[in-house]
């Protein structure tokens, strides 16, 4: 940040002199336009007076053609915007001011001193050509005004402070210098013949270098600069943390492998090495956990197979004894139990590695549902509300293995804790669909709406663990409802009084990002 700051005063330096030196220049084309005006308009006239106007102006007078005159473009196109072209040489011990006499010729004007001289000359031109026009001194003043740099205006004699000595030169026809006491500023006084009345040409106030107004300027320049700096420092924190936000959100939706690129030693760079090293950590514990519950799932199934045939030998051989075949049903039924808990666990697994091959296709949810009502236990507490929708409104794009697994769940979840009556409906729009499943059974407390959705939670009051289950089933169902771009939700039904779960997901598929 500091070598931006000194950068920008820098910038702000060299900008000063900059304007100073273009104000120069305008201030040197300003005093010398006026008396370039006369010269030139006189020579347009007569070329003859050449020599004259050099002996007037103390100064060498060329006329060359442009093709000659050595000048580049860019002092062709100034030439052309301000009629006056100042041109010093390289050790400032001449200058030549350059004007436009014809369409094919240049009159290069050399001066090596500047003095009073060239003022007279100016005077006395200006009052020859008034005299020539025959217009009144008020008309040709105010015709000839634009040409100048500097005021021209009409003065009573009287209203001039002259000593004897200035006054009798200006009645014999001088110009007079004038110059303030403090040097700010000259003016030239030429009486009018036959008048008592003078013209003043000026005053010309010196050029003053870092004027109060310019170094506000440049001062604004520099705090807009400076602005603009920070403002691109900000911009590219800001961009490089929506990349980190981004990233978090990635791994927060379950894309582990999201990474932030990272360039540099700054804080945000810092930071981003620190998200990566987490990430990488985190993906690593997580691979370990995935490994390690697949690995004893699949491992569980062999002894689950070997224990479910030796129940069936010593059912074949144990006879009629009652005791013993209540045993064996018993056992039979926590190895059924075992078996199940066994697939949810792989499920949900692959559910969670961060992106199961799912293969969408076309499917009626009117089917697909009424198929799942009749495989409920007891089918007959199921009703299906489908609103009157027919025909292919009742299609919608799914992973048909998936959705069918999160829709029984549902169905057989609210069969499982209902009293009496489950109601399943369904209702697809233009570009969403959404499945409801109440129940009439106890509901779920408010505060536990977001923690049923939670792996393995089991809930201690109105849904208890009397009534079954292994905490997976509305965690596979949120899994691929978030794999199918939508969400699931759970809420209390108002018309049967327990729960009702919510599956709402886009009509077509969509990529997850």
């Amino acid at each position: 940040m500091l070598a931006a700051l000194v950068l920008v005063v820098i910038l702000c330096m060299l900008a000063l002199r900059l304007v100073d030196h273009v104000r120069g220049e305008q201030f040197n084309q300003d005093v010398v336009r006026g008396s370039l005006h006369l010269l030139t308009t006189r020579l347009r006239n007569d070329i003859s007076e050449q020599g004259d106007l050099e002996a007037r102006f103390d100064a060498k007078i060329d006329i060359v053609a442009k093709a000659k005159a050595n000048l580049n473009e860019y002092q062709l196109s100034r030439l052309e915007r301000q009629s006056v072209l100042i041109v010093s040489n390289d050790i400032a011990s001449e200058a030549k001011l350059i004007t436009v006499l014809d369409d094919h010729n240049l009159i290069k004007t050399t001066l090596r001193n500047v003095t009073e001289v060239q003022a007279q000359a100016t005077g006395q031109l200006l009052l020859e050509d008034w005299q020539r026009s025959g217009l009144e001194i008020e008309i040709f003043l105010k015709n000839i005004s634009p040409y100048f740099g500097y005021p021209l205006s009409l003065m009573p004699l009287d209203d001039v402070e002259l000593s004897k000595g200035d006054m009798g030169r200006m009645i014999y026809g001088d110009v007079l210098m004038r110059m303030a006491i403090g040097g700010d500023s000259a003016d030239a006084l030429i009486r009018i013949p036959g008048e008592e009345r003078v013209i003043r040409m000026g005053p010309i106030h010196a050029f003053k270098r870092y004027t109060p107004a310019g170094i506000a300027i440049i001062a604004l320049i520099g705090f807009m600069l400076l602005g603009l700096g920070v403002y691109w420092v900000v911009s590219s924190f800001e961009m490089r943390l929506r990349k980190l936000e981004q990233a978090t959100s990635r791994l927060s939706q379950g894309h582990l492998n999201a990474r932030v690129g990272i360039s540099g030693s700054d804080p945000v760079s810092r930071l981003g090495q620190a998200f990566n090293k987490m990430a990488d950590h985190i993906q690593r514990l997580i691979s370990v956990q995935r490994e390690m519950v697949r690995a004893v799932s699949h491992e569980l199934r062999t002894p689950v197979a070997r224990i479910r045939f030796g129940v069936q030998i010593i059912e074949d051989s144990a006879g009629d004894d009652p005791f013993v075949a209540k045993q064996l049903l018993g056992m039979d039924s926590d190895i059924q139990e075992l078996d199940e808990l066994i697939d949810e666990i792989l499920t949900y697994a692959r559910l969670e590695e961060g992106g199961p091959l799912l293969d969408f296709e076309l499917t009626n949810i009117q089917e697909l549902i009424l198929q799942l009502v009749d495989e409920a236990r007891p089918p007959e507490h199921v009703v299906v509300d489908y609103g009157g929708a027919i025909g292919s409104q009742h299609e919608a794009e799914v992973e048909y293995r998936y959705m069918h697994r999160a829709i029984q769940n549902l169905i057989g979840n609210a069969c499982r804790y209902a009293k009496s009556k489950v109601i399943v409906s369904f209702s697809i729009g233009a570009d969403t669909c959404r499945v409801d499943v109440a129940d009439d059974g106890p509901g779920i407390p408010e505060a536990e709406w977001n923690r049923v959705f939670t792996p393995f939670a089991r809930l201690d009051d109105s849904r208890t663990r009397s009534s079954g289950g292994y905490g997976l089933g509305l965690s596979i169902v949120r899994r691929i409802t978030y794999w199918h771009g939508g969400r699931a939700m759970v809420s209390r039904d108002e018309r049967l009084g327990g729960a009702k779960f919510s599956l709402v997901w886009p009509k077509r598929h969509q990529e997850i990002g």
